[in-house]
């Protein structure tokens, strides 16, 4: 063997080898959309989330629930727009620069969510997770499935799902 195909052997083992490191760290992490709303951090799961877009231009609906803002065309799907705050907590929220739309495909459903702040995808470590936040308000209890603490930051994670099977909210949209 050439010292040129040993040296190539050599480089492709240690390149096998960070793969093999990364596919262990993959194992202990833990990925999502993370995004602010009442002044509280979410996180929810890559699979739940069919993309984020910028609050697009909608026709209201009339005689529907405060909350669901309306009806806009995004590529030629109907998307039903509504506001995740105004319908937990019963307050209609301000529009700000930041606001940004969660957008998930639900049944032959394709529902928006308009959030505070979408802050991108997060990864977490597995072994920072907590099963229940007792400090989280009893409206948003019921959409989430624990959290993780990073950097002394409490992400709680929001299943859309749960929100999506929630009667009340499915009523209005």
């Amino acid at each position: 063997m050439s010292t040129k195909g040993f040296i190539e052997l050599l480089r492709l083992s240690k390149r096998g080898n960070k793969s093999q490191l990364h596919q262990k760290n993959e194992a202990h992490r833990w990925s999502g959309v993370a995004f602010e709303i009442m002044g509280q951090y979410f996180i929810a799961p890559l699979g739940e989330v069919s993309e984020v877009i910028y609050p697009p231009q909608y026709t209201a609906v009339p005689k529907v629930n405060n909350w669901l803002n309306g009806i806009a065309n995004i590529r030629g799907k109907l998307l039903t727009l509504t506001d995740l705050s105004h319908f937990i907590t019963g307050q209609q929220s301000t529009f700000h620069s930041t606001q940004k739309v969660i957008c998930i495909q639900h049944a032959e459903q394709y529902i928006g969510v308009t959030v505070d702040r979408v802050l991108g995808i997060q990864h977490f470590n597995k072994k920072s997770y907590f099963s229940e936040n007792n400090d989280l308000d009893q409206m948003l209890k019921q959409y989430c499935a624990g959290y993780f603490k990073h950097h002394q930051q409490v992400w709680n994670i929001f299943m859309f799902s749960r929100l999506l099977n929630d009667q009340a909210y499915m009523k209005g949209v």
